[in-house]
């Protein structure tokens, strides 16, 4: 079998790859030129750069593809342009060039952000309606509808994963090394806040059980490791670092304060930051949860990793490749 991933390099997709080499399938990762292929290199994935804008290019790669996992994606920019010209446009393209090349399936890695957060306590599940509150969330629905639209060509298939986390993720550094150094964790929406999390290596399992189900042609599917509040997610910390921590509540208006200061140093620096309007935004939200029992139905899906374990996997990486005081 041969797969085609895009978006091998980063966080979400090198661990994709991770999964695939295993399996032993034939592996052609597609990225830029400026990409940094450090975490792929050496898997015994081929490595092939093109331009995006080239849709001949991006023809030849996924010639002979039986599934083309699609992981790129623009997870911070600055204007509803900027995402959907990343998370739509370029689905669009590379969707063009697979129907092109004859791929036989295409799985897009949207986001939970597709749906938006939860409106009630039932956690959200597939059929409920999308309501994506920013750009990003905007953008990625946006990318799932070019990608259903093109059912009829080939099979397709939406994987919308909640929050990841594991080794190689920036996001929760920050949020470690503020536990580690200080003995707190700041939680911004309350102690009680409910949030869906996937283990990076249960993420790339669902994504390459969607790739290769025939019940999942034409289906979207959460996948997802456990739903926890902030309080677990502080414990799971302290556990994995070795030491007790407290959680400090961020008043609502100093968190938007802190935002807006993200968005301004972004804008002065032009270099991107966690700590952002739309972050701030979405960390204020009650609930971003949801159920993955479609998956498990259909793919047989089963988390491997509950949140202690893999925060003390993921604290135990960064202290390893230097980017978390031991």
């Amino acid at each position: 079998m041969k797969t085609l991933v895009t978006g091998a390099t980063g966080f979400v997709g090198s661990h994709l790859v991770d999964r695939l080499v295993a399996e032993g399938v034939q592996v052609v990762c597609l990225v830029r030129a400026t990409s940094d292929p450090a975490w792929i290199a050496g898997t015994g994935a081929e490595i092939r750069r093109a331009n995006w804008d080239d849709e001949t290019a991006l023809a030849d790669a996924m010639a002979g593809a039986d599934v083309v996992f699609h992981a790129a994606g623009l997870t911070r920019g600055r204007t509803a342009a900027q995402y959907m010209a990343a998370n739509a446009g370029l689905t669009a393209r590379l969707v063009a060039a697979a129907t092109r090349a004859g791929a036989g399936r295409f799985v897009y890695v949207s986001s939970l952000a597709a749906a938006g957060p939860n409106p009630t306590e039932a956690p959200m599940a597939e059929s409920d309606p999308a309501r994506p509150t920013d750009h990003y969330g905007r953008s990625k629905l946006a990318g799932e509808a070019i990608v259903l639209a093109a059912g009829g060509r080939m099979a397709v298939t939406i994987v919308r994963p909640p929050a990841v986390y594991g080794p190689r993720d920036r996001n929760f550094l920050p949020l470690f090394r503020t536990a580690r150094r200080w003995g707190f964790v700041p939680a911004i929406g309350g102690r009680d806040k409910l949030v869906s999390f996937v283990h990076a290596a249960d993420l790339a399992e669902g994504i390459w059980r969607a790739g290769v189900s025939s019940a999942a042609a034409g289906q979207t599917y959460f996948i997802g490791s456990g739903t926890h509040s902030m309080a677990d997610i502080v414990a799971a910390m302290a556990q994995a670092l070795g030491r007790p921590l407290r959680i400090v509540g961020v008043p609502k208006p100093l968190a938007l304060l802190a935002g807006e200061f993200g968005q301004l140093a972004w804008a002065l620096t032009g270099r991107s930051r966690i700590l952002s309007r739309r972050k701030i935004r979405d960390l204020l939200q009650p609930r971003w949860t949801c159920t993955w029992e479609k998956a498990r139905r259909d793919l047989a899906y089963q988390p491997a990793f509950d949140l202690p374990a893999g925060m003390k996997q993921t604290a135990d990486w960064y202290i390893r490749e230097g980017w978390l005081k031991g």
